[in-house]
């Protein structure tokens, strides 16, 4: 499931998005070529002045401990920095963070507001969790972690 969710995550990033600088570009290529030292030297900046998608690419780097050690608690902070300034991968990423219990308290409700956020701007991955089911019977997909 993880690497299926950063299969999408990296795609949507690279493909779909104009990126929002050239020091961003910069870093999403390095992180592309798995060069995370670099990534990370050119999205912390951003990430410190709210760069959004910057922000929510430093919290999978944090879910998946590439290039920083591996935390649950700062991926959920930059998600949700992210998250707060609509941006929806990072709305989807937040309520896996909240399905799974990383780095957040365990919680369906804000799990699914989380990924309903997302659906609704129409982030694909968060389509396909709610698709099948109903507001009653919705139940979080969860993932397995990697220690």
């Amino acid at each position: 499931m993880k690497q299926q969710f950063l299969a999408v995550f990296i795609a949507v990033q690279l493909l779909a998005f104009p990126a929002a600088s050239a020091d961003y570009k910069k870093g999403e290529a390095a992180y592309g070529k798995g060069d995370y030292a670099a990534a990370l030297k050119e999205l912390r900046p951003l990430t410190e002045q709210g760069n959004s998608r910057a922000q929510g690419l430093l919290g999978l780097m944090y879910v998946q401990g590439q290039g920083v050690p591996l935390d649950y608690e700062k991926a959920a902070k930059w998600f949700r920095l992210s998250a707060e300034q609509g941006y929806a991968l990072a709305q989807y990423s937040l309520g896996v963070a909240y399905a799974n219990g990383d780095g957040v308290p365990q919680d369906d409700k804000e799990a699914l507001k989380w990924i309903r956020l997302a659906a609704e701007q129409g982030a694909a991955i968060a389509q396909s969790d709610l698709a099948p089911c109903t507001a009653k019977e919705w139940a979080p997909r969860k993932t397995t972690r990697k220690h």
